[in-house]
């Protein structure tokens, strides 16, 4: 036979769960993640320091590329004219 110490009644266990649980429905209390400040305001601000220096050395190269393209269609278009004023003699 089992002794009765042994079995507990199904009372104190809905009794012993519902104490298991928080009260609080929100569940953001001891939550790092949704906390003010901290390390994902600086996590974020390095973040959005390195891509404006990304951003940065980005349109400088492409001002670069630019301006060596602008050389090429100018003497392109030098070369086209002299070429139209030796046709047209």
């Amino acid at each position: 036979m089992m002794s009765r110490t042994a079995i507990i009644p199904r009372r104190s266990v809905a009794m012993l769960s519902r104490r298991l649980y928080s009260s609080n429905l929100s569940g953001s209390e001891g939550a790092t993640a949704s906390s003010k400040g901290g390390f994902s305001d600086k996590e974020k601000a390095v973040e959005n320091q390195w891509a404006r220096t990304h951003d940065a050395e980005k349109l400088k190269a492409l001002h670069e590329a630019l301006e060596k393209q602008k050389e090429v269609t100018a003497t392109i278009e030098k070369d086209l004219n002299e070429l139209k004023k030796s046709v047209g003699k």
